[in-house]
């Protein structure tokens, strides 16, 4: 792979990572106000479903494409593209074992995100205020199945 593809590989990577976080951060302070006065996160959690699942597909078709090219001199890029496609996937798998967990805990709406690297996971809660009770039955379930020490799990209300 020469040097000007891996280069604009990097920067597209990089650049979904950065959409994602502004949306991230769009669609966490977007609030709309009900007709009781009350706000309520009007969406959050399918919009951000919805947002996570598209970045995904595009950096899957990106690896995709990279798994694609023919010729020995591509096989290094190819490997990484598998490895980094498969960090993906395990990531997605250990999303929604997570959401499915906590679903059945009594969590109304649950929103996981795992990084590639399977090290750093934030639980997104759709409830007011979390409970010491609710914060230990989330890391205990993601202790357990994810094997993550609890300095690397971010958990928030909404």
């Amino acid at each position: 792979m020469s040097k000007g593809k891996k280069i604009a590989l990097i920067v597209s990577m990089v650049a979904v990572l950065v959409v994602a976080a502004v949306l991230n951060v769009t669609l966490l302070t977007n609030k709309k106000p009900t007709n009781e006065g009350d706000t309520v996160q009007t969406g959050f959690f399918t919009t951000s479903r919805l947002d996570r699942q598209s970045t995904r597909d595009y950096e899957i078709a990106e690896l995709d494409a990279i798994l694609a090219m023919e010729g020995d001199e591509y096989a290094e890029a190819k490997q990484n593209a598998l490895i980094q496609k498969q960090q993906i996937v395990n990531a997605m798998e250990t999303e929604m074992l997570l959401e499915t967990l906590l679903k059945a805990q009594g969590f109304d709406d649950v929103l996981v995100t795992v990084n590639a690297g399977l090290d750093n996971i934030s639980v997104i809660v759709d409830k007011d205020e979390l409970t010491r009770d609710d914060t230990v039955r989330i890391y205990n379930i993601i202790a357990t199945e994810a094997s993550i020490e609890p300095d690397y799990v971010r958990i928030v209300s909404v």
